[in-house]
């Protein structure tokens, strides 16, 4: 297996282009995007150079690796190891987990680069957490709530505490504090890989895209700046558009808590019970459910306030053991809770979603001012959960709160009748593509910027848009070329890495495999 450094390129295809080196030409921007919006003085530089950021700040040969730009380091040394170190840094990761689990996790991170991606969070955060480049457009003061795991699936549709469908952020299981452009960078890969999972676009397009979620980013966190809209921002069918309002149309027009309740549940004379022989239910262990139940009382005290006087609305009409959800906490404890509801009637039943919480995948990688911050937010792992889903959310879910049973901390939540991801193998055309990208970059600034001092500047206690916009303001040009050259250079090692992981699991199985 090859390592790809940097400027080392093997075969593979990537984004539609004729092998892995070609990414490179998003970089050395043979073709310039102009700006979305403001004019920038850095447009020439970034167009012209072929050796990216880290030749223009003088990196090479420093004495310092700078591991992923886009030349190779001389300092980083022999990188031969890499296949070994990531195999070894995902069994590791994954070391808690039974067999059954791992063996599915894996299973469902072979399917490809994308999916293989979406489970190995911890590399990422070990590769890039301490990147050089952060400082180019971040600083002490751009350290905020980030949803820690981003990708176009931890978007997706949802109804909000005042009973709107919007698309946002959808998952919170990784959230920490850190640097913004940890969550955008990660986002930027993640577009990158969906492109090449959906047959590729030229290297125009893509750098388009790119452009296209980095610009709308930063001009939506400087519209932010000297006033709290961003507090109120929500995302709907009636405000977005392109191929976004169509999805959240049909799921208005399709779905319904009715519906929601008839997949998961069967409804008899002595009420609604969890339908077991679904694949991704089974029974709780009675001890564990004993527990839940008896952790009610306290969960409900860490509810919105107008739901903490009800204990009819919380009363356990069920429990069940949710299997196979998600694809880095794939094999993580978790539990559907059925309660009563508003009414005694089966139809406005609740599900409520209580997974355990360890520390984020990215924990290790932080500096101790970001460990004291997010200490200081949540003094355990579902109470961080909680504390970042509160600060990036508009009208964040009202059954949001946490319960301790035997073996650790869970988070709860309300399982939204309208709970969806964006159909990604649907964005086929560059428009439709950056249409997407436009609006993942508004609706992550609007998170970022609403979970600073506007949430709790016991936390947080400076302006993050105000500091963003200081730090990039006719610098736009600069930031897209940081942004593509992140994005195009860590998706070509994350398929690299993918092929190093599959190639582990054949040569695992061969080694298993009974003699004939």
């Amino acid at each position: 297996m090859m390592l790809i450094w940097p400027g080392v390129r093997s075969s593979g295809r990537i984004a539609g282009l004729a092998g892995l080196a070609c990414v490179v030409a998003i970089l050395g921007c043979a073709t310039r995007v102009d700006p979305v919006s403001r004019g920038d003085e850095n447009q020439r530089t970034e167009a012209q150079s072929g050796q990216g950021i880290c030749a223009q700040q003088g990196w090479y040969g420093d004495g310092h690796c700078d591991r992923f730009c886009l030349a190779p380091d001389v300092d980083c040394g022999d990188v031969s190891q890499r296949p070994a170190q990531v195999v070894a840094e995902i069994e590791a990761f994954n070391a808690s987990l039974s067999a059954d689990a791992r063996h599915s996790k894996y299973c469902k991170m072979a399917s490809s680069p994308f999916v293989f991606y979406r489970g190995v969070n911890h590399l990422y955060w070990k590769d890039l957490a301490s990147d050089r480049r952060l400082g180019l457009f971040g600083g002490d003061r751009t350290k905020i709530w980030l949803q820690g795991d981003l990708h176009a699936y931890n978007y997706g549709s949802f109804d909000n505490d005042k009973g709107k469908v919007v698309y946002d952020l959808n998952d919170f299981d990784e959230v920490i504090i850190a640097d913004y452009q940890m969550d955008v960078w990660r986002m930027a890969v993640s577009l990158v890989l969906i492109a090449e999972q959906n047959g590729g676009f030229p290297t125009s397009s893509l750098a388009e895209i790119l452009d296209s979620l980095s610009e709308s980013y930063l001009d939506t966190t400087a519209s932010y700046r000297g006033n709290d809209d961003e507090r109120d921002a929500s995302f709907t069918a009636a405000n977005t558009y392109g191929p976004l309002d169509n999805f959240l149309r049909d799921i208005e027009d399709s779905e319904s808590r009715r519906d929601m309740l008839d997949k998961w549940t069967n409804a008899g004379t002595g009420g609604r019970i969890f339908d077991r022989s679904l694949a991704k239910l089974t029974a709780a262990d009675p001890a564990v459910e004993a527990e839940i139940r008896a952790a009610m009382p306290r969960y409900q005290t860490t509810v919105a306030r107008r739901l903490q006087n009800d204990p009819d609305y919380f009363a356990v009409k069920d429990v069940a053991r949710r299997l196979a959800a998600g694809t880095g906490s794939l094999g993580v404890p978790r539990y559907y809770v059925l309660i009563d509801g508003q009414t005694d009637g089966q139809d406005d039943d609740r599900i409520l979603d209580v997974k355990k919480q360890g520390l984020p995948s990215a924990y290790p990688y932080l500096t101790a001012s970001e460990h004291s911050q997010i200490d200081r937010a949540a003094t355990d792992q579902a109470r961080r959960t909680i504390a970042g889903y509160r600060a990036l959310a508009s009208d964040a879910d009202d059954h949001l709160g946490w319960m301790r049973l035997s073996d650790g901390d869970y988070s709860v939540r309300e399982r939204s009748p309208y709970k969806e991801a964006f159909p990604t193998e649907t964005l086929t055309s560059k428009s439709q593509f950056i249409d997407m990208a436009e609006q993942w970059g508004m609706i992550l600034a609007s998170a970022h910027a609403r979970s600073d001092k506007d949430h709790d500047a016991s936390i947080i206690d400076y302006s993050f848009d105000k500091q963003v916009d200081i730090l990039t303001d006719g610098h736009h040009g600069a930031f897209r070329a940081l942004l593509r050259e992140v994005a195009s250079v860590y998706a070509a090692q994350v398929n690299e890495d993918y092929r190093s992981f599959t190639a582990h699991l054949a040569d695992s199985c061969n080694r298993a495999a009974p003699e004939k």
